[in-house]
């Protein structure tokens, strides 16, 4: 039988026997505005004048009613809704296996995509993309990796970073290549931490770029350039060390009193370490930085005269050390520096005001 009708079950059975059961309703005025097609396992619902919606109620609605759902399609709109009405919505995508791949949690307003065997990726195609691949890709998040791009394939990708006013504060802007920070009522600044710093603390930072003020700001002491040193003197050129150039222009630490070919004091001695170094070149190894301004910490031998406060210092005979300049004459063309704290005898490592003349 093709149709048949059970009381004591409730039940309803169409096509079977070679037939296709399909269930057909129709408007009034014969108009056919429900489909369900066993053949092909497809419900039609709506079209010939009608929205044709589905709407999902839990037990507990007193009305049949679009907004008294917990899902609702409509064929008007193409919207889907799931939640409210004391439900949570969410949409969970599983792989073959029954593994959650991707889930849209509405109760935490999260998208979570991946795990479980599969690299989670976020990935936006412009309209003119053929194909749907991370290449064709203008934004692309990599769960794997854990990297974000934006831009590349005709777009221009740009960060902006909007106060609660809606008023931009930071832009990242790839055409240019440049970075915007402040404006608009803020302060842009720059603040750099070293990996042991509290980077709640603004006196902690290393280096400090105030937008305000316009000033670079940094804990460390010295404006220095890299210089090649003689292999023969690498062991030797030790922070604090007084340098002095050599006929290929490399150089030795100076070994003869008020040498005019004192470069300076080589940097990071102390507790004072170069805030800038130029001339940095990676790929070069035997090269040290030489303090050309600022503050560094410098051998000194104070056995031929003491050394107080102000005094000006060149080169000694004791190799890589500094002393008094006592004879002026001499000291023309080769001092280094002025000492910023004394030492009445012997030798030591004071802090010196670099000055080369």
């Amino acid at each position: 039988m093709a149709i048949s009708i059970n009381s004591n079950t409730g039940n309803i059975s169409a096509g079977g026997d070679n037939t296709d059961g399909d269930l057909l309703l129709n408007a009034n005025d014969g108009t056919r505005r429900i489909h369900l097609d066993a053949g092909s396992g497809n419900a039609y619902l709506g079209g010939n004048g009608a929205d044709g919606d589905l709407v999902l109620m839990p037990a507990g609605a007193t009305s049949q009613s679009g907004s008294a759902g917990t899902i609702h399609m409509s064929g008007d709109s193409g919207n889907y809704r799931a939640g409210g009405n004391g439900a949570d919505g969410d949409i969970t995508l599983n792989s073959n296996s029954g593994e959650r791949r991707i889930h849209l949690d509405a109760g935490g307003g999260n998208l979570w995509l991946g795990a479980n065997g599969a690299d989670g990726d976020l990935v936006l195609l412009p309209s003119g993309a053929s194909t749907q691949s991370t290449a064709a890709a203008t934004i692309h998040m990599s769960g794997d990796s854990g990297n974000y791009r934006a831009g590349g394939n005709g777009a221009d990708g740009d960060i902006t970073l909007q106060a609660d006013n809606g008023d931009n504060r930071i832009r990242l802007d790839a055409g240019g290549g440049n970075m915007w920070i402040g404006g608009n009522g803020a302060d842009g600044d720059i603040v750099v931490f070293a990996s042991d710093g509290d980077n709640t603390t603004l006196n902690q930072a290393t280096i400090h770029i105030n937008g305000d003020a316009g000033d670079i700001i940094m804990q460390n002491a010295d404006f220095a350039e890299d210089f090649d040193v003689a292999a023969c003197a690498v062991a030797e050129a030790s922070p604090g060390t007084v340098m002095s150039l050599t006929d290929d222009g490399s150089l030795v630490p100076c070994e003869r009193g008020y040498d005019p070919r004192v470069v300076g004091v080589i940097s990071g001695a102390g507790d004072f370490k170069p805030g800038i170094v130029m001339d940095k070149r990676r790929d070069i190894e035997d090269r040290m930085p030489i303090a050309l301004v600022g503050k560094v910490y410098c051998k000194v031998d104070a056995r031929m005269a003491p050394v107080a406060v102000g005094d000006l210092l060149t080169p000694a005979d004791m190799p890589g050390h500094a002393m008094k300049a006592v004879d002026r004459d001499r000291a023309f063309g080769a001092v280094l520096g002025k000492a910023l704290a004394p030492l009445e005898q012997g030798t030591g490592l004071i802090p010196v005001l670099v000055n080369l003349q």
